[in-house]
């Protein structure tokens, strides 16, 4: 089964396609370039600067995917150019893991939780509460004593 591709990041990748010089696109095979013009949406506006590097342009993840697929495939002419191109793909996947340990580390999660679960503002002391139990107790012991006395007074 094939695998559905955003036709927004084939808009995205014909887009940026358009800004590279035309000896790189003749490196791509024909019918991947024919597979993302066909496939990309036609109503999707995709508008960047071309002088901007690519980590500074506004793409869908998809988008960014495809891209490297295409300068790791076809772009990355040596064995040389593939490693260190893979080695900063590897150092970027690392880096983002890290950063998403520390957002969401699973020992601090019970930290926050506690600390969430504490009321940020202490609750008043009544003792209205008090009192009213209290004059209860002692009308009900009152009338006790008082019908017990009549009992056997009685």
């Amino acid at each position: 089964m094939e695998k559905v591709i955003n036709p927004n990041a084939l808009a995205e990748v014909k887009h940026y396609l358009k800004g590279i010089k035309q000896r790189d696109i003749n490196k791509i095979p024909k019918d991947i370039l024919e597979y993302i013009n066909i496939n990309s949406s036609t109503d999707y506006q995709c508008n960047f600067d071309y002088n901007l590097p690519l980590k500074e342009l506004d793409l869908l993840e998809e988008t960014r995917g495809i891209i490297g697929m295409i300068c790791y495939d076809y772009w990355c002419d040596t064995v040389e150019l593939k490693k260190r191109f893979r080695a900063r793909l590897n150092q970027n996947e690392l880096r983002a893991q890290n950063m998403l340990k520390e957002k969401y580390n699973p020992n601090d999660i019970f930290k926050n939780a506690a600390m969430n679960l504490k009321p940020s503002v202490e609750p008043e002391k009544t003792d209205s509460l008090v009192e009213v139990e209290e004059s209860f107790l002692k009308k009900i012991i009152k009338r006790l004593k008082h019908f017990l006395k009549r009992r056997n007074n009685g």
